[in-house]
C-alpha cells in the first residue's frame, strides 16, 4: 500500500474540514459502522448512527463558546501494518467568549484507522481529555452546562 502515507495525510484534512464546518455525515462516513470509542470515563462501541446526532451538538457546544476553528496541531503516525496506522494527534481550538482575546486548548486524540475498499475508517478513538472537564478548568464552561 505505497500511498498508505498520502491516504492518511488526507484523511486528516477532511476530518478537520468536516469537524470545523459541522458536516455530520462526511464525519460520520470517515468511521467504521460500529467503533471502539475511549475516554477517561471508559470504552465503549459506538454505532454512527449515535455519532451522526453527537456531531451537530458538538458543534453547537463550540459555537457557543465562541469557537472559531480547530485546527490539527500535529500527528504522530505508527504503522500497524499494511491495513492499520496509529495516529496519535494533538488539536488546537481556538476560543474567543468576546474579549477579542483568543485562548487556545489543546485537545488530545489517538485514532486507529484501517484502510477498506471505502477508504481509511476509524475503528478506534481514544480521546485523551474529558473535553467538558478541560472547559470547566479553563473556566470557560460554567459547571452546570452540559
Amino acid at each position: 500500500m505505497e500511498n498508505f502515507d498520502r491516504e492518511i495525510e488526507d484523511f486528516l484534512k477532511r476530518y478537520e474540514v468536516n469537524a470545523n464546518v459541522g458536516r455530520a455525515e462526511e464525519t460520520v462516513e470517515q468511521f467504521a459502522d460500529v467503533f471502539m470509542m475511549a475516554d477517561p470515563g471508559g470504552v465503549r462501541a459506538v454505532p454512527s448512527s449515535a455519532l451522526l446526532v453527537a456531531i451537530p451538538q458538538r458543534k453547537r457546544l463550540f459555537e457557543s463558546l465562541g469557537s472559531s476553528i480547530t485546527t490539527l496541531a500535529s500527528v504522530e503516525q505508527t504503522r500497524l501494518d499494511d491495513r492499520y496506522a496509529l495516529l496519535k494527534t494533538q488539536w488546537l481550538v481556538q476560543v474567543d467568549r468576546g474579549s477579542g482575546r483568543k485562548e487556545e486548548v489543546i485537545l488530545r486524540s489517538t485514532f486507529v484507522v484501517h484502510q477498506s475498499d471505502d477508504g481509511l475508517k476509524v475503528v478506534f478513538y481514544l480521546s485523551h481529555e474529558d473535553f467538558m472537564s478541560v472547559l470547566r478548568a479553563r473556566g470557560l464552561l460554567l459547571s452546570d452546562t452540559a
